[in-house]
């Protein structure tokens, strides 16, 4: 069953889908309507899953389910996979994207993971740059530390 994100409680488990890219106002619209519609009916093993979504940035999407109430399953895991990739084909868009998210006046710029030493050595990628941390597990985890400096994340190699 959907509810609003912000009712999510914090130990709610998140999984963050990270777009390839920026997505456009009608396709952020489509984008929740099918994750409305899905959260509304996940279930694992038949029982309902209290579930939601947000959009940040308008290319990550963080879904959450209460497993207090009812935990995920590998088939119910399997099945948001599912969504997002029948999302990408139908949007021409890479929602497995592992590159490093940096947020900039609100904006997402990706780095490949192939890219980052010469982005440091460069000054595209400095110490103090806001990134994504894409391995959060749950919603408390989300609201305190969605963003953090590069060099205090698992980046910190490179500075």
């Amino acid at each position: 069953m959907y509810i609003p994100f912000q009712e999510m409680p914090g130990q709610a488990r998140i999984w963050v889908y990270q777009a390839s890219r920026s997505l456009h106002a009608t396709e952020l619209d489509q984008i929740k309507q099918v994750l409305a519609q899905s959260c509304q009916n996940w279930e694992a093993h038949g029982a309902p899953l209290q579930a939601s979504f947000e959009i940040k940035y308008n290319q990550v999407i963080i879904v959450a389910v209460n497993e207090a109430m009812n935990a995920a399953s590998g088939c119910s895991i399997d099945a948001s996979t599912r969504w997002f990739k029948a999302l990408g084909e139908t949007l021409q868009v890479d929602f497995f994207s592992r590159d490093v998210a940096v947020v900039r006046n609100e904006q997402v710029e990706l780095l490949g993971l192939g890219q980052l030493k010469s982005a440091v050595q460069a000054g595209i990628l400095e110490a103090g740059d806001q990134i994504i941390t894409p391995l959060l597990q749950s919603v408390e985890q989300y609201r305190n530390n969605w963003l953090s400096s590069a060099d205090q994340s698992y980046l910190k190699r490179y500075f």
